[in-house]
């Protein structure tokens, strides 16, 4: 089945949410689906290119190359994941942070992925999925400019819900003011424990104040999604029979779902 390619940001001002770690696993999963996916690392801590075996010292072209025009094509840069066929990265650097530096009072630099993605060379992916910094910057902002759909990993505690607010206001403004085409896709709560009532106190409050329909199936705790990184492999390789690789899978299977319906 062909569909419209999605471009998808998974998003979140604060830190330690589960941002990265939900990038790379849904976009394994998807992958695992036969869908043809391309997972885009947008922070130069390169965490997501890390989880997927891309190590920065090891990397000849990464997406810092491709935004200051050392090549044309992002079909150029790409790299094939290791372990799942239809999963394709475009690796990052710390370079990314010399990028920012330089080109953060150029307004015209927040639309370069953009137009790159526009591109006819990377129409084959049927997702593009992006991994921006946890901050405020033009790296983050070049996501929401590029995507389409807003992906919000949430750590269910106060904290998380004033990341989450944060957040929903930014995409918001950008909406307004750059990107119209940009919608928030779905929450996802991160590092469920079903046991403590914090979490579901968190979960209800997320559900009652954004819809429940747009509040995605929560991502339990689970230390292989912690260990999988170190082995440079998403968790769904790592330990394919662990819960949380079935959370993901099912994750992706719902977002896909929306591709069906749209």
């Amino acid at each position: 089945m062909n569909i419209v390619q999605r471009r998808i940001t998974f998003s979140n001002r604060k830190g330690g949410c589960g941002k990265t770690a939900s990038a790379v696993n849904v976009a394994a999963a998807l992958a695992l689906l036969g869908r043809k996916v391309l997972l885009i690392d947008c922070d130069a801590q390169a965490h997501a290119s890390i989880s997927l075996g891309f190590f920065p010292y090891n990397t000849q072209k990464s997406l810092y190359d491709l935004l200051i025009g050392t090549y044309s094509s992002v079909l150029n840069v790409v790299q094939q994941s290791n372990f799942i066929k239809n999963l394709f990265v475009l690796p990052a650097t710390s370079q990314l942070a010399a990028f920012e530096l330089e080109f953060a009072g150029h307004t015209e630099a927040r639309f370069r992925l953009s137009q790159l993605l526009l591109a006819k060379d990377a129409s084959e992916f049927d997702y593009i999925l992006m991994d921006p910094p946890p901050t405020v910057g033009l790296l983050s902002l070049m996501t929401l400019v590029s995507a389409k759909e807003v992906v919000i990993p949430v750590q269910l505690h106060f904290l998380g819900m004033e990341g989450l607010a944060e957040m929903v206001r930014y995409v918001y403004q950008v909406n307004a003011t750059i990107n119209p085409d940009i919608r928030i896709t779905g929450i996802i709560p991160t590092f469920y424990n079903q046991s403590t009532r914090l979490a579901k106190n968190i979960l209800d409050e997320i559900e009652k104040t954004m819809g429940k329909d747009i509040v995605l199936p929560p991502i339990r705790q689970n230390v292989s999604i912690a260990e999988a990184p170190s082995f440079g492999k998403c968790v769904l390789e790592y330990a394919p029979k662990s819960i949380g690789s079935e959370d993901f899978k099912r994750l992706a299977q719902l977002l896909d779902q929306k591709s069906k319906s749209r």
